[in-house]
This record gives structure tokens, sequence and C-alpha cells, in this order.
């Protein structure tokens, strides 16, 4: 990293992404984030539509020369989350926070733009590429929204690229997933109606909360020994709501929490045998149960060809040690849409400070990145973009 220059328009980098971090949004209310982009690109003379998936902008760079087409996704959208950082530009958005890095993506986004504009690229290059500033990306699907919004129905995208922020890995590496590289993640609901009365005489009620005790535990013993060591899942219930007092046995327990698979097939499995359990709790403990399932994003998974592409691009621009081969992640990924409809690839993007070492994780309060990522981010997707596009632009030819 010490040898990778920054960009003559490093401060511009910084300026941007400032103020963007100060302006956190949640999902599908990203207003003054998709303004501040607009006018950027109007500033870059870049043609756009903006309301894409409601709050979404979609950028067209287009070369002089015909040829492919390819697509770069920046998520824009921040958590609710109150900033425990004492800086400068903090959020001025109470209990917001880009927690994530999502001010970080947009202000590469628009950077490979710059870059590429001081490179000559609309008048030396070929083909377009559609840069999505992406709302909705922490648990709103703004991905499927977008594309659910039928503008992009005819587009022949070749491929569709996108960088995340990696506080786990300094600036300068980058993290690279071979297949699978972010889980399913879906939501589990269940109801459990018993019979209220008092706490001192249980044998005249039925009690709900015995039985989601004996469920939640079921479920546990179920990912342990009804899936293959090596078949990876995750379930957790984060909510078990019942009673309104300490003598009362209630009527009713509420259970809500995710289900993180990496298998299409262990995700089919997972979903029956929790059924079943719930299922099973009107017979042995004489409740009445209701589970519903919620289908949330699938999978990510990186195009192998497009990962050996993007490692070959990291060595390039960083070097051979800059490349760390990642293995998948539980957390869920709404890129995952567009990797379903072209073929994509993510990578992460090392942020931290190397003289620090690595501190907070994304979606802490504390999150902060060395601003030098912006750019590499710049550089490394600037490459990856021109490449690719000249690539199969040779390819078409032949």
């Amino acid at each position: 990293m010490s040898d990778f220059k920054l960009l003559p328009f490093h401060d511009w980098l910084v300026d941007l992404r400032r103020e963007l971090h100060q302006i956190p949004e949640l999902s599908y209310q990203e207003e003054k984030t998709a303004t501040k982009i607009c006018q950027v690109l109007e500033h870059l003379q870049i043609p756009y539509q903006a309301q894409v998936g409601k709050t979404g902008v979609v950028a067209r760079f287009r070369s002089q020369k015909a040829g492919p087409v390819v697509a770069y996704r920046a998520d824009m959208d921040a958590l609710p989350l109150e900033e425990s950082n004492d800086v400068p530009y903090k959020s001025q958005h109470a209990g917001m926070m880009h927690a994530c890095g999502h001010d970080g993506h947009v202000t590469v986004a628009l950077g490979i733009i710059r870059w590429l504009q001081h490179q000559n690229w609309p008048q030396n290059g070929c083909g377009e590429i559609l840069f999505f500033f992406q709302p909705a990306e922490e648990g709103g699907a703004g991905a499927k929204a977008m594309l659910d919004s039928g503008l992009f129905d005819g587009e022949p995208v070749s491929a569709i690229f996108a960088g995340h922020m990696n506080p786990e890995l300094p600036v300068g590496r980058i993290e690279l997933i071979y297949g699978t590289a972010h889980a399913a993640a879906d939501i589990l609901r269940i109801r459990i109606t018993g019979k209220g009365g008092h706490g001192a005489t249980p044998h005249l009620c039925i009690d709900p909360i015995v039985a989601g005790a004996h469920l939640v535990t079921q479920m546990q013993v179920f990912v342990s020994r009804n899936l293959a060591p090596l078949d990876s899942a995750v379930l957790t219930i984060g909510e078990f709501h019942a009673g309104t007092a300490e003598n009362i046995i209630p009527e009713e327990a509420n259970l809500c929490g995710t289900l993180r698979t990496l298998l299409p097939e262990v995700r089919t499995l997972a979903v029956r045998r929790i059924e079943e359990m719930v299922r099973s709790l009107d017979q042995a403990f004489g409740v009445t149960s209701a589970f519903e399932f919620i289908e949330g994003y699938p999978a990510h998974v990186n195009h192998s060809g497009l990962a050996d592409f993007m490692k070959s691009c990291i060595e390039e621009i960083l070097g051979v040690d800059a490349v760390h081969i990642g293995g998948p992640r539980m957390g869920a990924e709404d890129f995952s849409f567009f990797c379903q409809k072209w073929p994509g690839v993510m990578v992460g993007l090392g942020c931290h400070d190397p003289a620090k070492g690595f501190q907070f994780p994304l979606h802490s309060p504390h999150f902060e990145m060395d601003e030098r990522v912006l750019d590499v981010g710049v550089r490394l997707f600037g490459h990856a973009l021109v490449c690719y596009l000249e690539k199969a632009s040779c390819e078409i030819q032949h």
C-alpha cells in the first residue's frame, strides 16, 4: 500500500465521502443522498434516471464507440444507529449512521466516473457502464426493487461488479471469495397460543412459554444434529415476547428469528424441519401453533470467471500480495438479486489503517475507514471495468 499513489482528486473524494457521512438516511428514505448523487452526476455531465426502485439513481456512462454493457453497484442507505465517533463530519441525523461504509461505496462509484473522464475513456474506450446507486440494502431488498421496476429487463448487461468495505483487512488488501460469498437470510415468525391463568395453578392452564422455550432448544439441536457438519446454517431466535406479569401464565407467546444458509438444499431442509417442530408442539403441549416463513435475500454467489478476472485486476493494480482469498460469510447481501439476473462479483475493500490495526467491525457505532480506500476502490474498479469492456468487445468481434 505504501507504493500506491493517491489520486489527483483525493481531497475531492474525501470531501464527498464526509458530506455523505453527515446525512445518513434509512432504507427508501435516501432523498438527500440521492439529491447529492444527482448533483455530482450533473456536474460531471453524466445522464441519469432518478427514483428507480423508489429512491435509487441509475447513471449511464457511455463511450463514443459502441460496445458491451457492464454495470457497477453502490448501495447508499445507512443504519438506525447513533454514531459514537467524535469527528467533524459526524452524522447530523440523530439515530442514523453510515456504519456499513455505504457513504464510501457511493463515493467510489462517483470517483470511478471522474477517474475515467480524466483517462479520456469516453473518447478512447468502448461500450457503456451502468452505475446503480441502490437504496435499501439493509433489509429492504433495494436491489430487487430496482430490478422489479422493469427498466433493465432488456439491458444486455454482460457483468455486474461491486465493492464493499471490509474493516477486517488493512487498506490496500482485497478480499475475494469464490462461489457462495454471503448466506441466504430468511425470517421466521411463530405464534404459540395456550390457555392463560394464575401462575400458582399451572395445571389449569396451557403454558405457551414452556412450549416456546422447548422449541428454541429443539431448533438448536436440529442445527447440530440434523445437518451435515460441513453444511452451514445459523438459526437465531432474536425475539421472544410473552406475558405481562410474574404471576400470570399468558395466553400467547410470539417468537421471531432468522435462518441463514449457504446452500438451497439446506435452506429447504431447515424450513421443513422447523415447520414440523412447530406443529409438534400442539400434540406435545396442547397449544395451538402457527408458523410463518418470510423469504429474504437469496445466497450471493460470485461468478467463478469474474472472480478469476478480478483476481488478475487486483494483482495488476495492487500487487500479488494484495489478494486475500476469503471464505463464505453468514451475513446477507442483496447484491445477490443482481447476481441472479447477471453474472456478478463483489470484493471486500480492506479499509482499516495498517498503523492502527483492526479496531471496529461493520455496524459498530465506532466504525471508521482509512479514506485511502476510496482511491484504492476507484483505481481498482476503474481498471476492472475498462479491461472487462475491452475483453468483452474483443470476444464479440471474434
